[in-house]
C-alpha cells in the first residue's frame, strides 16, 4: 500500500472487499461521518451507523484499525466512509498541533478537556491505566449480574496490551462468571497473561474453578518453564481429580512416562479415569496392558453407558462372548447379536430370548427377525407397532420386504398429514420421498391423494411440491 493516510481512492480501494467499499462510499455520501481528525499516520473519527450512538473508528497504515461496530472484519464500511471523508477534506494533524504547544498551554488544555466526562475517562486510561482497567473489571462484574457484559468484555480486550499482571488476573477471575461463553475472551486474556511472568498458583486456582481447555493449556504451558514448582502445587488434596489429571499430563510432556502412568493408575476410581489410562497406553503401543485395564473397567462398571468406548476396544482387539454381551447390554446392536450367534453356536438358542428382551428398538428387532426369517415374530411386531415407529420400521424392511415397507411409509405419511401442522406436513413429504426410492409412481400418486384430501391446506401443497407433477386440472390452493 501507499503511504498513509491515503491521497487518492486507489491507495486503499483495491484492498477492500467490493461490497464493503460500496457501502462505505454510500455512508460517506449520506453525510454520516460526524467527526474526523488525524494523529500522525492514524485517522480517527465518528461515523453514524444504525445505532443512535455513532461508531468510533480508527484506521492506520495497512488498513489496520478498529471500530466499535459489531462487524467481525476490518476494515468495515464505517472505516471506508472515514477514508473517503479524508480524501475530500484532508484531516488536520492534531499531533503536529499538540507538539507545537508550549508545555504550560498543553497542560492547561488537558485540564480544560478533563471537564468533559468522555475525555476524562480516556485521560484516566492513559494516565492511570491500571486503575482504569480495574474499574472496567468492576463494571464488567456488575454487567454479568444483569445478564449482560459482552460489550464491556470486548472493550477490556482492546486495552489488554496496556494492562499489567494484577489487572489481567482480575479480568481472568471475572470472566468465568459471564452469562455467555467466556472461552474466546479467556484465551485472549491468557495469551496476554503468559507474557507477564505468570503465577502458576493463580493459573491452577483458576483452572480448579473453571476447568476449561484454554486455562488447562495455559497452566501446562507455564508449568513447562517451572516444572518442579508446578508438580509441587499439584500435590495434596484433590477431591475433583483435576490436579491429578494435570500432573499426569505435565509428566507426559516432560517425557517422564512411567511417572505419568503411575499418576493415572493412582486415580483409578471412575469410568473417565480408566478411559484416560487406556487411551494413553494405546498411544504408547501397550495394547496388552490397555486391554487389561479395559477388562477391569468392564467388571467394575459394566452397566455404565460411558463404558462404551472401552467395550468397543475390547470387541475390536479380543471379541470374546463376554465383551459382546457387555456391549449389547449397554447398546443393543446387530453386530453383537450376530457375533454371539456365531461364537456360541448350539448354545445360542438358550441365550436368544434374554438378548431379545433387552432390545427396545423395534427397527432392530425387525432386522433380527428378517435375517432369521422369523415371520411369525415379525408379523406380531408389525401388528403391534405404534404409528410413530412406522418410518424406522419401513427403513429396516426396505431391502427384505419392500412391499411391507411401502405400506408403512404410506400409512405414516397419511397420519402425519392429518395432524395439520407445517412440521407434520414436512414429515409426510419426507416419508413419501423415501417411498419414491422403492416406488416413484406410487409415491407421486400418494402425494396427489393427500393433496386432494386437503385441498385448502396450502402448506401441505408446498411441502409436497417436489412430488406433485404438472396437472392443469389440479391447481394449487390460493
Amino acid at each position: 500500500m501507499a503511504a498513509f493516510p491515503p491521497e487518492r481512492e486507489e491507495d486503499f480501494a483495491p484492498y477492500v472487499p467490493e461490497e464493503v467499499l460500496r457501502r462505505g462510499l454510500a455512508y460517506f455520501k449520506e453525510g454520516r461521518v460526524r467527526r474526523l481528525f488525524r494523529v500522525g499516520e492514524r485517522l480517527l473519527g465518528e461515523v453514524q451507523g444504525s445505532e443512535p450512538t455513532p461508531y468510533r473508528v480508527e484506521v492506520g497504515p495497512g488498513l489496520v484499525g478498529r471500530c466499535t461496530c459489531p462487524y467481525p472484519s476490518f476494515p468495515c464500511k464505517h472505516a471506508v466512509a472515514l477514508l473517503y471523508a479524508h480524501l475530500e477534506r484532508k484531516a488536520q494533524d492534531l499531533g503536529a498541533l499538540l507538539a507545537a504547544l508550549p508545555p504550560e498551554e498543553a497542560k492547561a488544555l488537558l485540564l480544560r478537556l478533563a471537564h468533559l466526562p468522555e475525555v476524562a475517562l480516556l485521560l484516566a486510561e492513559a494516565l492511570v491505566p491500571e486503575e482504569a482497567f480495574l474499574e472496567g473489571v468492576r463494571a464488567l462484574r456488575q454487567a454479568f449480574r444483569l445478564g449482560e457484559g459482552e460489550e464491556e468484555a470486548r472493550r477490556l480486550l482492546l486495552r489488554l496490551d496496556r494492562a499489567g499482571r494484577k489487572e489481567v488476573e482480575a479480568f481472568l477471575e471475572a470472566l468465568p462468571l459471564a452469562p455467555f461463553d467466556p472461552e474466546p475472551y479467556l484465551r485472549a486474556a491468557l495469551a496476554r497473561y503468559l507474557q507477564l511472568s505468570p503465577r502458576l498458583s493463580f493459573l491452577l486456582a483458576l483452572y480448579l474453578r473453571h476447568p476449561s481447555e484454554g486455562v488447562r493449556e495455559a497452566f501446562l504451558g507455564a508449568a513447562l518453564e517451572e516444572p518442579e514448582q508446578a508438580l509441587g502445587l499439584l500435590q495434596g488434596a484433590d477431591p475433583s481429580g483435576l490436579k491429578r489429571g494435570l500432573r499426569a499430563e505435565l509428566l507426559f510432556r516432560l517425557g517422564r512416562v512411567e511417572e505419568a502412568l503411575g499418576a493415572l493408575r493412582e486415580g483409578l476410581e471412575g469410568v473417565e479415569d480408566y478411559l484416560l489410562l487406556v487411551e494413553r497406553l494405546l498411544a504408547l503401543g501397550r495394547a496388552g496392558e490397555a486391554l487389561k485395564y479395559a477388562e477391569e473397567a468392564r467388571e467394575w462398571f459394566g452397566r455404565d453407558p460411558r463404558l462404551l468406548p472401552l467395550l468397543d476396544l475390547l470387541v475390536a482387539h479380543r471379541g470374546s462372548p463376554e465383551d459382546h454381551r457387555a456391549r449389547f447390554a449397554l447398546k443393543p446392536n446387530l453386530e453383537d447379536y450376530l457375533a454371539l450367534k456365531a461364537k456360541l453356536g448350539r448354545a445360542f438358542p438358550e441365550e436368544r430370548k434374554a438378548l431379545l428382551r433387552q432390545v427396545k428398538d423395534l427397527a432392530l428387532l425387525a432386522r433380527i427377525y428378517l435375517l432369521e426369517e422369523d415371520w411369525k415374530a415379525l408379523d406380531r411386531l408389525l401388528k403391534g407397532a405404534p404409528p410413530e415407529a412406522y418410518p424406522r420400521l419401513a427403513e429396516a424392511l426396505e431391502a427384505g420386504l419392500p412391499e411391507e415397507a411401502k405400506k408403512l411409509y404410506l400409512e405414516g405419511a397419511r397420519r402425519e398429514a392429518e395432524k395439520g401442522t407445517r412440521k407434520a406436513y414436512r414429515e409426510a413429504a419426507g416419508l413419501l420421498l423415501r417411498l419414491s426410492r422403492l416406488d416413484p409412481k406410487g409415491a407421486r400418486e400418494a402425494a396427489w391423494a393427500l393433496a386432494r384430501a386437503f385441498p385448502r391446506r396450502k402448506a401441505l401443497w408446498e411441502e409436497l411440491g417436489p412430488l406433485l407433477s404438472e396437472n392443469p386440472h389440479e391447481p394449487a390452493p390460493k
